[in-house]
């Protein structure tokens, strides 16, 4: 069983981040919320709201699209799925295992799309607008992982943040991923 990153590892981009954009710039009417996006950004940066919170507010317009929200996903992995870096592509298998940050509902499509059985992202209330839980980063990875897996490990983590520390700690083998370029940094891992 190998682990994954998602954002900036099988994905080229951050896909909340890209989501987020592309929902922008085709629904213009959300530029009206400018000033609000540039207040929550700001508190975000100084600090003042969690990385929790701070998707909460970027995304309260979600609970307004219903249902309609999945297609509107759907129709953006149609455009954006080549975004998904060839090494992975390369290598990918049944059994692997993404572990993200990225909230659920934007990268489940995707993940069937590669086949990938187990999903372990962040869960996102689309009625509610809310984050259910913690959000899926840095250590909370490794709990949400041990609750799917107890007492299991992966034989491979790979990662395009030391962020994703907790996850490469349990794992056989590490790897940071820049891009097309993948480095075994297990022994490294190892003395952090």
């Amino acid at each position: 069983m190998v682990g994954y990153d998602f954002d900036k590892t099988i994905y080229k981009r951050d896909c909340s981040v890209h989501f987020f954009f592309y929902m922008i710039f085709t629904r213009i009417y959300l530029l009206l919320f400018s000033l609000y996006f540039l207040i929550v950004f700001a508190l975000y940066g100084l600090k003042w709201i969690s990385k929790k919170e701070f998707k909460e507010f970027m995304f309260f317009f979600v609970p307004f699209y219903g249902k309609r929200i999945y297609k509107i996903v759907d129709k953006f992995w149609q455009k954006n799925a080549n975004g998904i870096f060839d090494w992975y592509s390369k290598q990918k298998s049944d059994d692997d295992i993404i572990i993200s940050a990225g909230l659920k509902f934007i990268v489940e499509p995707v993940a069937k799309m590669l086949n990938v059985k187990t999903l372990i992202a962040t869960e996102f209330d689309v009625k509610k607008g809310k984050i259910i839980g913690e959000n899926c980063y840095g250590e909370e990875k490794k709990i949400q992982f041990e609750k799917y897996f107890p007492n299991q490990k992966c034989t491979a983590f790979y990662s395009d943040s030391y962020s994703d520390l907790p996850m490469m700690k349990i794992s056989d083998k590490a790897y940071l991923v820049k891009g097309e370029t993948v480095t075994d940094v297990t022994e490294k891992v190892k003395n952090m």
